[in-house]
């Protein structure tokens, strides 16, 4: 049974590393991700909403219920990688005496039954795949904060050996959540007996407290900020996307323009490596919805290529003292490219010289004419949320 266990769980582990490599289309980049319960729990909590592919997780919650740590044991990728590196120095590292795993998962419920999921970012998928940014997005800063996660449970694990999969990981202590209320209902445990483990109550009854305050004071005080970035279509408000964001990088793999980006923006904290849009080198295509196809967490929701008229990324700002046409060079690309027809060219009035017009109404500051643009002299401005249908 041990070694059909652990054949089953290296052919995960496998099939993992394929999901988590620019190797296969974008809606089964990160597909693993969507059957991670801990994602599930805060992401519908969190967002009040459920999307089809999170309907994935189902199965795997179903079964944790009734066969205590089934995920741990077979189909977590980062188990495999601690158990390696605790398997190096098992019998010869520190002990780890916290019981921690439990409480992290109880405190993440309650914060994102306040809308602030902040230990989704510490699920093992959600880990284990960020690890894998720098060969979807190539080498970066972000790619190598992301992949610094996985090392450091790497090393944790040798100095502290099975200590994350059996007393830390959140999504290890649902599992076991949700053991404890299975046994309770079913009548092999009961209230009279579950005190019975020394502090167990007390962990309990502390979990609650911390994850209670903590959402109280983190959604009254979170630090939120004007839309100063563009984000990408059907994304949440900032604050929003701040805390529902797990920064696994999914939407900035699956685009096909690459324009998404995570955010390095280290004087707000809050919204680190949160995806943000550049206009460089191309724009955001009408007819792609990717990066809402693959979100797991629901930050950028599920939207359809014909909705895109209904949101708006930002607005498109032009210097017209400097724009071709008023210097007498012939020059329409703007309005050529604009797939909303939000651009027109006008005449001035008593006047021969002609000049573009961004209608506001129509503008979504999807960045066509600003790449498109010769002389570089549109840009995008970032719009309120509030404007946002």
């Amino acid at each position: 049974m041990a070694f059909r266990s652990k054949q089953i769980r290296l052919g995960v582990f496998g099939l993992a590393v394929l999901l988590s490599l620019p190797v296969l289309p974008a809606p089964f980049m990160g597909l693993y991700l969507w059957a991670s319960p801990f994602i599930l729990f805060n992401s519908v909590l969190a967002g009040r909403s459920l999307v089809i592919l999170q309907l994935i997780a189902l199965p795997f919650l179903v079964i944790s219920i009734f066969r205590k740590r089934w995920i741990c044991r077979y189909v977590c990728p980062t188990g495999v990688v601690c158990d390696f590196s605790s398997n190096l120095r098992k019998g010869r590292g520190s002990k780890w005496h916290l019981q921690l795993n439990r409480s992290l998962a109880l405190a993440a419920i309650i914060l994102a039954l306040f809308g602030v999921p902040l230990l989704m970012v510490a699920d093992p998928f959600n880990l284990f795949f960020m690890a894998f940014e720098g060969t979807r997005t190539g080498l970066s800063p972000a790619a190598l904060i992301k992949l610094s996660g996985l090392l450091f449970l790497v090393v944790f694990s040798l100095i502290f050996p099975d200590a994350w999969c059996a007393s830390v990981c959140p999504l290890g202590g649902l599992q076991l959540q949700l053991s404890d209320a299975k046994d309770l209902f079913s009548g092999k445990k009961s209230l009279k007996r579950i005190p019975a483990a020394p502090g167990k109550g007390r962990r309990f009854f502390l979990s609650v407290l911390a994850g209670t305050a903590g959402g109280i004071l983190l959604s009254r005080f979170w630090p939120t900020r004007e839309r100063e970035v563009i984000r990408p279509p059907f994304s949440l408000a900032e604050d929003q996307l701040d805390a529902v964001c797990i920064r696994c990088g999914s939407c900035s793999s699956a685009c096909p323009t690459g324009i998404i980006h995570p955010s390095l923006d280290f004087s707000h904290p809050a919204g680190l490596l949160t995806p943000e849009v550049r206009f460089v080198d191309s724009y955001c295509l009408e007819d792609c919805n990717d990066c809402g196809e693959v979100c797991p967490s629901g930050a950028i929701r599920k939207f359809k290529p014909a909705e895109k008229p209904s949101f708006v990324m930002g607005m498109a700002d032009i210097r017209i003292r400097e724009c071709y046409l008023q210097i007498g060079k012939e020059c329409s690309l703007c309005r050529q490219y604009c797939a909303y027809g939000a651009v027109e060219i006008r005449s001035a009035p008593a006047s021969s010289s002609r000049y573009p017009v961004i209608l506001e109404e129509r503008c979504v500051g999807c960045g066509a004419c600003q790449v498109v643009c010769p002389p570089r002299v549109i840009g995008i401005k970032a719009r309120p949320p509030e404007v946002s249908v």
